[in-house]
């Protein structure tokens, strides 16, 4: 149904999130491949919320929903930095993880944020015993 909607001239663009969830305000994670395997043009937006007088960012491992509501309203203000960036298409030769690869790291760029290579499954998860070795061997072999 994307691919069709995509093909259809008269139709306008999707709004897709392809992290998948939301990070700190300080880093930009993994893109799912999904949204950029369909084709079409990417209109990338970076967003960057700022903290000046009050946190939009939701810990919700350390903070219930209650209480996050609770400091949302009662903050002076939510401020949200907005980017409208050139759209991007896939070049020839490029995958979709690539595609994804470049536009994240666009955003990151635009944002003044860190790229990360994981999704936001580690936020609710444990690192796998084999990232944790080969994170390992790189670091040995820096040393």
């Amino acid at each position: 149904r994307l691919r069709e909607h995509v093909a259809d001239k008269s139709k306008l663009p999707i709004l897709i999130f392809p992290e998948g969830t939301c990070i700190n305000n300080t880093s930009v994670m993994m893109f799912k491949k999904g949204s950029f395997e369909i084709g079409g043009t990417i209109y990338p937006v970076a967003i960057k919320y700022d903290p000046q007088f009050g946190d939009a960012f939701w810990n919700s491992s350390k903070y219930n929903i209650v209480s996050y509501l609770l400091r949302i309203m009662t903050s002076w203000a939510i401020v949200c930095n907005v980017w409208y960036m050139p759209p991007m298409v896939r070049k020839e030769g490029e995958d979709a993880v690539q595609f994804a690869n470049r536009v994240k790291s666009a955003i990151a760029r635009q944002g003044g944020l860190t790229e990360l290579p994981w999704d936001g499954g580690l936020k609710r998860a444990k690192v796998k015993d084999t990232f944790k070795e080969e994170q390992q061997k790189n670091y040995s072999k820096m040393l």
